[in-house]
């Protein structure tokens, strides 16, 4: 029987700018998840470390129940007492899935202590169905581009592993809830926007898929949703333009944001970088600036058995 757990997710951007709530993209940056299994007699303990973990250690057990009762429900199973420890190395509220991590993390976990056989379809289902949408938790599953969608009763996914690509991120100091980001867009939307964004995310789509990226700068423009949310990130239009300026292929808002992320060519993503840093540091506005890979593997799941006889 397995008595431990251990899995390591990625974070991910979503949406890449015209792919709204189907597109992801897995982060080499990484949260750990380790759950293990106490005696009848214990008390399930929660703890938090890492990033963010003054305010998780406050209000990060609620999440945690929450989705292990999903869990419970969904499997009609009790889960044992458990002793659950989360390392986060994702910037919470940020933009870059760091409650997709969270569900995917803790699912995993508990999917590979109750059951003999891992089934990452299972998983992606009862995270899409937590989480809402299905761009970033695919992407933390499964790792490199995603494009899913899904209903109540199917899921479909494709990946693809980008070369040549980097992500360039800015993390501003500030956050946003993605129920806030979310509110402030519209019921409906206009045919002529809609077309626009189905052309922009096939174009994207096919630039990524066949590796050639000399029509990024084009496909990486959105109507649905980045006009409505940019009035709660600062900078978004400076620095945009300022990581194009220095070679990006284009930039888009991180998921709901405040993050704003770019895709460039490894060559350049350091004065990509350092240009969008400084576009910030002129508005006075509190940020740092990652250089990311694209996580080809999504979660990485470790397994502890019972050794007793």
């Amino acid at each position: 029987m397995i008595n431990k757990a251990i899995v390591s997710v990625p974070a991910s951007t979503a949406n890449l700018g015209p792919g709204f709530d189907v597109f992801g993209l897995a982060l080499e940056m990484r949260s750990t998840y380790t759950v293990e299994v106490l005696s009848l007699e214990e008390k399930c303990s929660i703890h938090f470390e890492g990033m963010g973990a003054d305010v998780l250690n406050e209000k990060g057990f609620k999440f945690v129940g929450e989705v292990m009762d999903y869990f419970e429900r969904a499997e009609s199973v009790h889960l044992p007492p458990l002793s659950v420890n989360v390392h986060t190395g994702i910037p919470l509220t940020r933009g870059l899935g760091s409650s997709a991590s969270a569900i995917v993390g803790l699912l995993s976990c508990f999917e590979a202590i109750m059951n003999t056989q891992f089934d990452t379809g299972k998983v992606l289902k009862y995270a899409i169905a937590i989480e809402g949408h299905p761009d970033n938790v695919t992407a933390a599953l499964v790792g490199g581009f995603t494009i899913a969608a899904s209903d109540k009763s199917e899921v479909a996914y494709m990946k693809v592993v980008p070369q040549n690509l980097k992500v360039v991120v800015t993390v501003p100091s500030s956050f946003l809830s993605t129920k806030k980001a979310r509110a402030c867009l519209p019921v409906m939307y206009s045919r002529r926007d809609a077309v626009f964004n189905i052309g922009r995310a096939s174009m994207l789509s096919a630039c990524i898929f066949s590796g050639n990226y000399d029509l990024l700068s084009f496909a990486l423009h959105d109507r649905l949703h980045e006009h409505y949310r940019e009035k709660f990130v600062t900078g978004f239009r400076e620095v945009s333009r300022a990581a194009v300026r220095a070679g990006a292929y284009g930039s888009f808002l991180s998921g709901a944001g405040p993050s704003i992320a770019a895709l460039a060519d490894p060559t350049k993503a350091e004065k990509v970088a350092k240009t969008m840093q400084k576009a910030m540091i002129g508005l006075d506005a509190e940020a740092e600036t990652f250089v990311l890979d694209i996580s080809a593997q999504g979660i990485i799941l470790q397994t502890v058995e019972d050794e007793k006889p």
